[in-house]
């Protein structure tokens, strides 16, 4: 026991090079709810975070009360802070980029055509928005209403219509989170984009019927 309470405390790997050049941006990023991962400007931490990730989740779990987790396998390999629980999370909320539920409903439409409906090719913007209003052309008011529903009880705004600027919002919020990656009119789905599948899957599954009673 003695052993294992020393392990937990030992930040000495702090004081090292690495730690010194790298650390302190990290930081910065794993708190404002980044996820690093091989596939964007965040790949230069991977290297750092995998050799030192017991003692990192120690240092976050003992000062914070907060989990680093990593996710997925070899290029798909992703890190981030799980501050999903505000009772055992003790960093200040302004670090806590907390998505809107209108993302996640837009994150849970996008999930479904990319990956369920096997359109895992679609990477331009204006053909996402398109498939969308395909997808869903008989149910949009439904789908609009949700979008705005799910803004609780915020006034209803001029976009708020237009499943178009939902889409877009969503997209600056899931890049601030590294889940995408986007230029122009191309984005791509980074592998951290799993997370909305592991906390809302149920969701994923019965998107067109919670859609449909909106209708």
């Amino acid at each position: 026991m003695e052993s294992h309470d020393q392990e937990k405390i030992d930040y000495s790997f702090l004081l090292e090079d690495d730690s010194k050049i790298l650390f302190g941006k990290l930081d910065y990023l794993l708190k404002d709810g980044m996820h690093i991962q091989q596939f964007n400007n965040t790949s230069k931490y991977m290297p750092y975070l995998k050799l030192n990730y017991k003692h990192l989740k120690h240092y976050y779990q003992e000062l914070f009360g907060v989990s680093l987790e990593r996710k997925g396998f070899d290029n798909q390999l992703y890190y981030y802070l799980n501050y999903h629980s505000k009772e055992q999370a003790q960093m200040d909320e302004s670090h806590k980029y907390q998505l809107k539920n209108e993302d996640i409903i837009i994150g849970c439409v996008m999930y479904k055509i990319i990956y369920l409906d096997g359109n895992v090719e679609l990477n331009s913007i204006s053909d996402l928005k398109k498939k969308v209003s395909l997808d869903y052309e008989e149910y949009e008011e439904g789908l609009i209403r949700l979008i705005a529903k799910s803004k609780e009880g915020e006034k209803l705004k001029e976009d708020d219509g237009n499943i178009d600027e939902a889409i877009d919002r969503a997209l600056r919020d899931f890049k601030k989170l590294g889940w995408v990656d986007y230029e122009k009119d191309h984005f791509e789905l980074l592998p951290s984009f799993e997370r909305i599948l592991l906390i809302y899957e149920d969701v994923i599954k019965d998107i067109d019927n919670l859609i449909k009673k909106y209708q």
